[in-house]
């Protein structure tokens, strides 16, 4: 059986990419500040991602590399990122008061590239490897 998943890479290469658009279509269509918002959000999106891989290799770091303590310690470091992430995204909207509508967009340009993303792996997945995916046995 082959697997064949997105790439961290690719993921965040379509989310540039369609923030890069959502960015420019409410520039256009929108206002220049509601174009910001879309920005920051998809910019805020790729860094989460981004410091989730990270975190993600020192916690398999850590716990492979020593015993108890150093593993629990790991284990908080997504937490925290996540209160990091939330706090950030609280004063963005607060202190910089972007537009919610262009800022919301923005976040969701890295849910709809993970969904790019995952449909154009499978689509370039060859027939015979998607059959054995899905369970189907050969003769």
């Amino acid at each position: 059986m082959n697997w064949t998943v997105p790439t961290i890479a690719g993921i965040q290469r379509a989310t540039a990419v369609l923030t890069l658009i959502c960015t420019a279509l409410m520039l256009f269509l929108v206002s220049a500040h509601a174009a910001i918002g879309s920005a920051i959000g998809g910019v805020l999106m790729i860094a989460n991602l981004y410091l989730l891989v990270v975190i993600g290799k020192a916690i398999v770091g850590l716990a492979a590399g020593s015993g108890g303590a150093v593993a629990r310690l790991g284990a908080v470091i997504a937490p925290l990122k996540l209160l990091f992430f939330m706090l950030v995204v609280y004063l963005v909207i607060t202190r910089m008061r972007v537009d919610l509508f262009g800022f919301i967009l923005g976040v969701l340009t890295q849910f709809a590239a993970i969904f790019i993303e995952t449909v154009r792996v499978a689509i370039r997945t060859p027939t015979a490897d998607r059959t054995d995916m899905l369970g189907s046995e050969e003769g």
